[in-house]
């Protein structure tokens, strides 16, 4: 075995270390820093003799010892060269933000995100001690601001390619760990193209993601454009893309809040059409669709304070809960949420979603944000809380905020926006089935206006932690 180090001159935390072996077989490196801890690389088989695997999750400015191995066909286990090298520094902006743990530890030992302000439009992903340990920056000539990403199970990233910090987008990118693109997806219109707030990787490796529709023929006293809600779903091995469900087919404008139903161009973040045209209103703005365990679909529809479950052949609507037209009642109103993200369905059948409280009437509890727990009884249509959690002092997040059940039943929870002034702080926590916080962390960066929303992973490209302090 031989090897060497570099780094690639757009990302300064991922070390490609090369070399070449006297037989094929399987090679991984071992690296580790003294207060970072011992890490192992995924296994990668060699190409002949030459190799090339990668050392991830590194803090920057880091010196980090090495020794590589390989495996024959047989099993057999060589011990390679030693080295060491030291990560690069991170991007200016990435360098100024700070995550304060207040104690505890997470369940998954990454936390991805969106990280979109100026200076930096990308993502990155932090470890459970507040040190980024990843990032991609988006290109900058074509005005991508990636907002919302799901990861497929070979640690590729799938995400929208915002543009011009609203929710539009030029359409879907994916990209390896090392920030190469993979493939695309050009919406139309792009780039102001309807795609926007979601994307998912189906079961069978589909991509499904929200679009957006407008009824020309208009509704109201003035008639106005009505935008609306679609779901489509790209199959990146035939090429094919598809508008699978159109709201319209199944709910009318009439079922609307006010004002939010009515917002318009320029002052709020809709598409418009391709023209961009300012008479058109906002009527039900989702911001989530996710599959449920039978395979049916949840939809979070914001502006109609609504989680819809549509059919998994997207041919009916099978209930509404919350808003106008719900199926379900609320014993108890204090149940009832408003403006809502990232809404799923448990295997349990509850509805999990971050309710961020926008025009909670007082009688109700007023503006708060909190993650939410439903239970819902199909045959007497009533919904109850059966989990929530109330910050204290509360919390109220006006947009953004995502909220994820993880394998052990806790819930990681973001609170994505701040009324504090510059740098705001971006609450992120971990919280048990009896509301005890296990780990919790503040979010700043200069500049940044906002944080979409959080995702919790184990590893960036198969990684993981060895020695005595493994989890």
């Amino acid at each position: 075995l031989t090897t060497s180090v570099h780094f690639q001159p757009d990302n300064s935390l991922i070390a490609w270390i090369t070399g070449t072996v006297d037989a094929p077989g399987y090679v991984y490196v071992e690296y580790e820093n003294g207060e970072h801890g011992r890490f192992r690389s995924r296994p990668v088989p060699s190409n002949d003799t030459q190799y090339t695997v990668h050392a991830t999750r590194l803090r920057a400015d880091t010196t980090y010892s090495y020794q590589v191995f390989g495996t024959d066909l047989a099993g057999g286990i060589t011990e390679g060269p030693t080295g060491s090298f030291i990560s690069g520094p991170l991007p200016e902006v990435l360098a100024a933000g700070r995550f304060t743990i207040f104690g505890g530890q997470p369940t998954r030992p990454l936390t991805f995100m969106d990280y979109r302000q100026e200076g930096f439009f990308g993502l990155a992903a932090f470890d459970a001690e507040g040190h980024i340990v990843w990032y991609y920056k988006a290109s900058e000539g074509e005005g991508q601001q990636p907002d919302g990403m799901v990861r497929k199970p070979n640690g590729n990233i799938v995400y929208l390619a915002g543009y011009q910090g609203g929710t539009t987008s030029s359409g879907l990118v994916e990209i390896d760990a090392m920030g190469r693109q993979v493939d695309e997806l050009v919406g139309e219109c792009s780039p102001f193209s309807p795609i926007h707030h979601e994307v998912q990787v189906l079961p069978d490796g589909r991509i499904m993601y929200l679009s957006r529709d407008i009824l020309w023929e208009g509704y109201g006293e003035p008639l106005h454009p009505q935008e609306g809600d679609t779901i489509g779903i790209w199959d990146q091995e035939t090429g094919e893309n598809e508008i699978v469900w159109n709201i319209f087919d199944h709910i009318s404008p009439s079922d609307r809040t006010e004002p939010d139903s009515d917002r318009r161009l320029p002052g709020f973040p809709l598409w418009g059409g391709c023209d961009r045209d300012r008479s058109v209103q906002d009527w039900s703005h989702a911001n989530s669709v996710t599959i449920a365990p039978d395979g049916s679909f949840i939809l979070s529809l914001r502006h109609l304070d609504q989680v819809v479950s549509i059919s998994s052949d997207f041919k009916k609507v099978q209930w509404r809960l919350g808003g106008p037209g719900g199926d379900f009642t609320f014993p108890n109103p204090e149940d009832r949420f408003y403006e809502q993200h990232t809404a799923a369905q448990l295997a349990n059948g509850n509805i999990l979603l971050f309710d961020n409280g926008n025009d909670r009437p007082n009688k109700e509890g007023g503006q708060y944000s909190r993650p939410l727990e439903l239970e819902l009884d199909h045959m007497n249509k009533t919904a109850r809380a059966v989990w929530q959690f109330r910050h204290n002092p509360q919390l109220f997040a006006v947009c953004c905020s995502s909220v994820e059940r993880l394998p052990n039943d806790n819930t990681l929870v973001l609170y994505g926006s701040s009324f504090l002034p510059d740098p705001r702080p971006f609450k992120i926590m971990e919280i048990t089935p009896e509301g005890r916080v296990t780990w919790e962390v503040v979010h700043v960066s200069p500049g940044k206006q906002t944080q979409y929303r959080v995702y919790s992973a184990d590893s960036i490209m198969g990684e993981m932690r060895i020695g005595p302090d493994s989890p």
